[in-house]
């Protein structure tokens, strides 16, 4: 794996065929936007049956025979095994394999791989509403874990409801607003209102402070 690589978490995940655990998994900070196209968090892959052509930037890492379809039951599950509540794994993770992915002695797995841009999107999306509405998508813990990991310190369930929502936004990802990311399986669309408060509110946190003369 390169140094440019930024390695936001690691683990490790227990081989079935084993005891101890062994497959290891890096996860590195999000593209700033989902990658290659295949992203099944994109609109326009909804309900699409696609070869992973470029699943993979590590040669020799096996593909899928056949198709992967982006069905709205997969987004479901990955999201209530462990996205709403905010916790990394398998469902945090970009499909595209990065340098350092390679398989050991004994079948098992050093995975690496980037945070996946649009899980990243939807939850995050998720911490404003929890804020606003105090009720969202994620669990309570999970929306307290994804503000902390947005914010970079610990964050209560007891203060999500008074968390500053300019604060979370000057810290969101740069795709948080863009409407082609989005699955009905997990939670509404974007509305018009977000768009147009949240950017409203994000430039906002982002406009220089006046300096004395």
């Amino acid at each position: 794996m390169g140094e440019s690589n930024d390695i936001k978490s690691s683990w490790c995940v227990e081989n079935e065929e084993q005891p101890s655990p062994v497959h290891r998994v890096t996860m590195c900070s999000p593209q700033p936007r989902p990658c290659n196209g295949q992203c099944p968090w994109l609109v326009a892959n909804h309900g699409k049956t696609v070869n992973l052509c470029y699943d993979h930037e590590v040669p020799g890492i096996p593909m899928p025979e056949n198709g992967f379809t982006f069905a709205r039951w997969k987004r479901a599950c990955v999201w209530h095994n462990d996205l709403r509540d905010g916790v990394y794994g398998y469902g945090s993770l970009c499909h595209v394999r990065l340098q350092g992915t390679r398989l050991r002695p004994g079948n098992v797995w050093d995975v690496v791989a980037r945070q996946c841009s649009g899980a990243l999107v939807m939850q995050q999306r998720e911490v404003l509403r929890q804020v606003e509405r105090g009720e969202s998508a994620l669990t309570l813990r999970g929306a307290g874990r994804v503000a902390g990991d947005m914010l970079g310190r610990a964050v209560a369930e007891h203060e999500l409801g008074e968390l500053d929502i300019r604060e979370l936004l000057q810290h969101a990802h740069s795709s948080l607003l863009d409407p082609k990311i989005w699955s009905d399986a997990v939670a509404p669309p974007l509305s018009e209102r977000e768009m147009h408060e949240w950017e409203r509110l994000r430039r906002l946190a982002w406009r220089p402070t006046d300096t004395p003369g």
